[in-house]
């Protein structure tokens, strides 16, 4: 065999052996691809804040065995900031819990409290809790189809943005509150009533002399002339709502006191948990007026949609001062000719000295 034929076949075995080496590889890449894909891990969604939130009430030991506050030290630590409105730093002595563990105590606590007992104690009223509201006023106060008083807490905050000092007064807070959403996007539950043969859409609420004259409004006269005894029921009505905040200051002096350090989400959700301890007091002590029925159904609506014809025509509806005067002339002939009413306007007794004048708004 001559040398160029042997270079050829030495050529060709080489050439045989790269393509082996490259089909090897690429088998390699392949395979190695395929296991990197199975072994990639997935992104699994924790939600820290809520494991967080149950750990922190759990005891825990250190590193020497030592066994750390217990979930009852941790609550009573947030019921003492809430019920007394002292600073965090105010329990160092008393319970040796420094300020970071008692400023967590209240964040957890409020955080808890709004995800366990928010769906009872502060939910939107039903057809059902309407109808008792409804027959409770109309039977102590004379009013049929009222559904509650309106009026407003203030509560200051020390750290306000300086745009909002002065700004938020009754009607701005109305304006900017969701209270008549659900009536504007029609999923509200049906309030309606009648009085002296005349049916009315909405139920509606006692207020003061500076909201506007809206349909689920009513106001009192200005000057009565000869309507005094209608006032004189409507302002005892009303003392509820002012009852209501004064207990509600007396029994949570954090909202006695201006807020320290705090944001405005904050701000709003421990002011939804005095409410919703307010409220399971009051369940306990028996004063509740509507039962909670976890067996209830609410029916599903269509909601209307934002910005719409109909949507703006129910908000012109709200708008209709002539209705507005026509229930309050009914209501006046209705309460005038009531013979038991009492208009006694004293706050009722409390024999725990619950009520202040100092603590009204």
């Amino acid at each position: 065999m001559s040398s160029s034929e042997e270079f050829q076949v030495i050529f060709d075995d080489v050439v045989v052996c790269a393509q082996m080496a490259e089909q090897t590889y690429e088998a390699l890449c392949n395979n190695a691809a395929e296991s990197s894909q199975q072994r990639t891990r997935r992104y699994i969604f924790r939600n820290r804040e809520e494991a967080n939130q149950r750990l922190f009430f759990q005891q825990r030991y250190d590193a020497s065995g030592t066994p750390g506050f217990t979930p009852l030290q941790k609550c009573m630590a947030a019921l003492r900031q809430l019920a007394y409105g002292i600073p965090p730093d105010a329990l160092d002595e008393s319970f040796r819990m420094s300020a970071k563990t008692t400023r967590d105590s209240l964040h957890y606590f409020y955080k808890t409290v709004i995800q366990f007992y928010d769906p009872k104690y502060l939910r939107k009223p039903t057809r059902n809790d309407i109808l008792q509201l409804q027959a409770h006023h109309a039977s102590v106060y004379g009013f049929p189809g009222m559904i509650e008083s309106l009026d407003c807490l203030h509560w200051a905050w020390e750290n306000c943005p300086t745009s909002y000092h002065g700004s938020i007064n009754d009607i701005n807070v109305l304006n900017r509150s969701p209270i008549f959403d659900n009536i504007y996007d029609g999923s509200a539950p049906d309030s309606s009533f009648e009085v002296r043969g005349t049916p009315y859409k909405y139920g509606y609420y006692l207020v003061d002399g500076i909201y506007p004259e809206y349909v689920v409004f009513v106001k009192s006269f200005t000057c009565p002339h000869g309507s005094r005894q209608f006032k004189r029921a409507q302002e005892r009505a009303r003392k509820d709502v002012e009852c209501a905040f004064g207990a509600l200051k007396k029994r949570w002096f954090i909202l006695k006191k201006p807020a320290i350090n705090l944001g405005e989400e904050k701000l709003q959700e421990i002011m939804y948990t005095c409410l919703i301890l307010h409220n399971m007091i009051i369940e306990d002590e028996g004063r509740a007026i509507c039962a909670f029925d976890e067996k209830e159904t609410i029916p599903e609506t269509q909601p209307i949609e934002i910005g719409g014809e109909e949507y703006m025509n129910r908000r012109a509806e709200i708008r209709c001062t002539e209705i507005f005067h026509n229930l309050r002339n009914d209501l006046v002939e209705h309460i005038y000719g009531i013979q038991n009413i009492n208009l006694n306007l004293d706050p009722p007794d409390d024999s725990e000295d619950e009520f202040s004048e100092n603590d009204f708004m």
